[in-house]
């Protein structure tokens, strides 16, 4: 039986929804030039880096890419989706090596889906696996028994999504470019065979955000580069507002309201006192909690009370002033002055 490759089967998917004009990524609004190279690298079976700020949609795109992923034929009950036919987490091996009959199950694309969080203390245990001692001596340091994986392995036959990878250790980098490269970890002194049958979408917060490391040339060189950025226009962020966000059957956000909360929010995104401005997940944030403000005072409608009263706690932790800011440390207070310019000149208009 050949071995089912994640690249071949997505190939095969994205063509076929070409051939028949549907839109493999159509969950995503907008960002048509950034699906458009994402697709473009899957066919091309690469890996793929995409740049841009927090709450713009990657996951939710990661996740859509996995669900093109056809169901596949798993040994049951693995965490690894172990493929019958080669199995390659060592609980597997063994089953098969000794003769166990494996109970498989099929598993659909959804399932494959891995999400792994980039930060300064993963470490390559974490991500690759370790090598038990006791059973090292007992076996050999090699032998896939003295093996225990990591949480890469569990994007086997999927989709691994890597996010914030800029935030790993340069050390984590080389061990990861090696998985990529030559599907072989290095774990302390010893070199293992790692499959490495997943695509992998990973993400880069912008250089000039706290906390982040520059990636190797090397390590760059394994994906294709993908930019992606806040929706382009009013319009856009209006249609993913109403079509993620919670909706309370009882209450009303009229269209005036609307569109004044998208202008707060998409305010900060080129305010000269922000580095970094909030998100369309801030967008989300706010429209549901200012109709949640709305029944709390037991109205039906949202007003621009309901949207002054929130803005602060939505937004205040997801944006960032810069040092030279006079809000520098107090960037509730800079909200609250964004908010009332805005409803104010709405007012007044």
């Amino acid at each position: 039986m050949p071995i089912k490759s994640v690249r071949v089967d997505l190939k095969k998917v994205i063509l076929e929804k070409i051939k028949n004009k549907e839109d493999s990524l159509k969950k995503i609004i907008g960002q048509d030039e950034a699906k458009e190279g994402i697709l473009a690298s899957l066919i091309a079976g690469h890996h793929v880096l995409i740049e841009g700020p927090p709450g713009i949609g990657k996951t939710t795109l990661a996740k859509e890419i996995a669900k093109l992923l056809p169901p596949l034929e798993v040994i049951e009950d693995c965490p690894y989706h172990c493929d019958p036919a080669e199995p390659v987490c060592p609980s597997c091996k063994e089953k098969a090596i000794t003769g166990e009959e494996l109970e498989t199950v099929m598993t659909e694309g959804s399932e494959r889906f891995i999400r792994i969080q980039g930060s300064p203390d993963l470490t390559a245990a974490d991500l690759l696996g370790d090598i038990d001692i006791s059973k090292a001596f007992k076996f050999s340091p090699s032998d896939y028994r003295a093996f225990t994986p990591g949480k890469l392995l569990k994007g086997n036959h999927g989709v691994v999504f890597f996010d914030e990878l800029n935030r790993i250790p340069e050390k984590l980098q080389n061990a990861l470019l090696q998985v990529l490269e030559e599907g072989i970890a290095t774990i302390g002194p010893y070199d293992l065979a790692y499959p490495s049958n997943f695509i992998m979408i990973a993400t880069m917060n912008p250089a000039e955000h706290a906390g982040v490391e520059e990636l190797s040339d090397v390590l760059l060189d394994r994906f294709d580069m993908v930019k992606m950025d806040y929706p382009a226009s009013t319009e856009e962020e209006r249609e993913i507002i109403l079509k993620n966000a919670k909706k309370f059957d009882e209450v009303q956000v009229p269209s005036k309201m609307l569109d004044t909360l998208i202008e707060i929010v998409r305010s900060t995104r080129d305010h000269k006192d922000l580095i970094q401005g909030g998100s369309v997940r801030a967008s989300i944030g706010l429209y549901e909690k200012a109709q949640a403000s709305a029944l709390l005072k037991g109205r039906k409608v949202v007003s621009l009370e309901d949207i002054e009263r929130m803005a602060a706690s939505v937004m205040a932790k997801r944006i960032r002033p810069s040092p030279e800011s006079a809000y520098y440390d107090d960037p509730t207070l800079l909200i609250t002055t964004i908010v009332r310019e805005i409803t104010k000149r709405d007012v007044n208009q």
